[in-house]
């Protein structure tokens, strides 16, 4: 089968186009999809540089070739032993957190907990574009937050950089719950975000929100210091000091601890920094969310795009043989939407 494999961690360089990459069989528990589209997500790029080696190292047969990738849209060709819900020939979609796994290639085996039938209202590049950034927010909210959908009902939530493909699922999720909901981005994006639900759209050009937004219950940080100096300061300083009051961050330094001093010493250092945080910033919540599958939060988004509540938002679409372009694309930060990986004419 065709796919693109990095040989070792470093830039988008090392992304290889190979045409004679074994077809995996599925286990058990698992489909074998031929993938129509995959998409590129932020924490691809971190993985061909090599964060998560701790984690991600443990759980590959072979450190190398590995094939990358999360989003997956495609048909089923094949199942395991065990399957009874899925049938050759099924549209589905998904996201895959095997490391064995990776979907930017030909073929794909998934295990039968992260993937369900397609929406059928929409094609198979739509489809790849929200998986994972569905589920992100999920683990987010749900997950690590511990909130229910009657839990938000009228909260005032802070998005912070709303125009990537996290931000503008989370704006039309939030908005669907009855948010208001107040945003950043560039002058380029503003009315993207007013479009998809965004009730106060801050151009970070031109202002800085702190300046501008006050008494809101959730700050959910899609940037952290990378992009913004303190940025949890800040965003708490928005807040309501209260214990109603969150704070969800995606850029925290859980993983990159675990790579700097492995798992024994890197796991309570980690826990140790997150609490520190925690009393630092009482009685505001604050939560280091880590993504996780549900297959649960997966059905409740196909539901959501079925009766069009959530609808794609595509920046640019790449072949696969030319992903490393579509790293490139990525990494910019300066992406309106998901960067898609169109497999059919590879």
């Amino acid at each position: 089968m065709f796919g693109s494999i990095i040989n070792q961690y470093g830039n988008e360089s090392e992304l290889t186009f190979k045409t004679d990459i074994a077809v995996p069989a599925p286990k058990p528990n698992q489909v074998l999809i031929e993938v129509m589209a995959s998409s590129v997500n932020p924490i691809d790029l971190m993985k061909r540089e090599g964060y998560g080696r701790t984690i991600f190292e443990k759980q590959r047969k072979n450190l190398f070739p590995w094939i990358l990738g999360s989003d997956f849209s495609g048909k089923i060709v094949d199942i395991g032993t065990k399957v009874t819900n899925f049938a050759i020939g099924d549209e589905v979609w998904g996201c895959s957190s095997n490391a064995n796994c990776g979907t930017h290639a030909e073929f794909v085996c998934v295990d039968i907990d992260e993937v369900t039938h397609k929406p059928s209202n929409i094609d198979f590049l739509s489809a790849a574009s929200l998986p994972y950034v569905a589920l992100t927010t999920w683990s987010a909210i749900v997950r690590w937050a511990g909130l229910r959908p009657q839990d938000l009902d009228g909260k005032k939530i802070f998005i912070q950089g709303g125009a990537g493909g996290v931000g503008c699922f989370s704006i039309q999720l939030f908005k669907s719950l009855g948010c208001e909901i107040a945003t950043t981005c560039s002058s380029k994006n503003i009315d993207l975000l007013k479009g998809l639900g965004a009730d106060h759209v801050i151009d970070y050009n031109q202002s800085s929100f702190v300046d501008e937004l006050s008494d809101f219950d959730i700050a959910y940080d899609l940037l952290g210091d990378s992009v913004l100096d303190n940025s949890i300061e800040k965003c708490c300083k928005i807040l309501k000091p209260d214990p109603g009051s969150h704070y969800i961050t995606l850029t925290h330094p859980f993983v990159k601890t675990l790579d700097s001093k492995g798992l024994i010493l890197g796991t309570p250092h980690a826990l140790y920094l997150r609490q520190k945080l925690k009393n630092e910033y009482r009685p505001i919540n604050i939560y280091w969310s880590i993504y996780r599958p549900s297959l649960s939060g997966l059905e409740q988004l196909t539901d959501l795009v079925q009766d069009e509540t959530i609808k794609p938002v595509i920046d640019s679409i790449f072949h696969l043989k030319d992903l490393s372009e579509a790293h490139s694309k990525v990494a910019t930060g300066h992406v309106s939407g998901k960067v898609v990986i169109d497999h059919k004419n590879d």
